[in-house]
């Protein structure tokens, strides 16, 4: 496994055609499921993968040893990051996938407010499914049961896309579901 934090730019010929996958979810009040995730996708794919995943992680964090370098600071802002590998994960390379994983809020760490939690991660999935409409997107999507609102998200799509649109129910669930789909490709 290898990791592309924020706002560093990796070549693409340093990606090569291992599978790519965007962890797109809460950051702030989710717990850090996105390590969870990563180490998932690693035992899964026998360590062949790399990983955008927008969480800030430091050098204390256990993760941090995937890091690629890379070019640091080529993006202005994180939004600007983000968007560059949605896009890759999602749209140009062959084998990727957006993952999107809806955990409930922390309750040892909730979200800080003001703003509501997971409001910009209901943005995103609000765009993700229109451009589903028009474009050939690899995504998955998973989430706790309790997350607010997730059989109202799982009828938006499933209505948008005039199919049952399915929503796992664990992390587990969702990386096979990311990695079947990028195999399908």
């Amino acid at each position: 496994m290898k990791l592309i934090l924020p706002k560093t730019f990796v070549e693409s010929e340093r990606i090569g055609s291992a599978p790519f996958f965007f962890l797109a979810g809460p950051i702030r009040g989710g717990g850090d499921w996105q390590h969870k995730m990563a180490l998932i996708l690693d035992e899964k794919t026998g360590g062949d993968c790399i990983i955008a995943n927008p969480c800030r992680y430091t050098e204390t964090h256990p993760l941090w040893k995937y890091r690629m370098s890379g070019q640091d600071n080529k993006f202005p802002r994180q939004l600007d990051w983000e968007r560059f590998y949605l896009d890759e994960a999602g749209i140009h390379r062959k084998r990727g996938c957006i993952i999107f994983w809806l955990p409930c809020e922390s309750t040892a760490d909730p979200h800080p407010g003001p703003e509501p939690y997971a409001m910009d991660t209901r943005g995103e999935l609000g765009e993700w499914r229109g451009r589903m409409r028009h474009e050939s997107v690899s995504m998955v999507v998973g989430g706790e049961e309790k997350f607010f609102g997730i059989s109202q998200i799982q009828r938006n799509f499933s209505q948008a896309l005039s199919w049952v649109f399915h929503i796992e129910t664990s992390l587990e669930a969702t990386a096979d579901a990311a990695i079947a789909g990028i195999n399908l490709h």
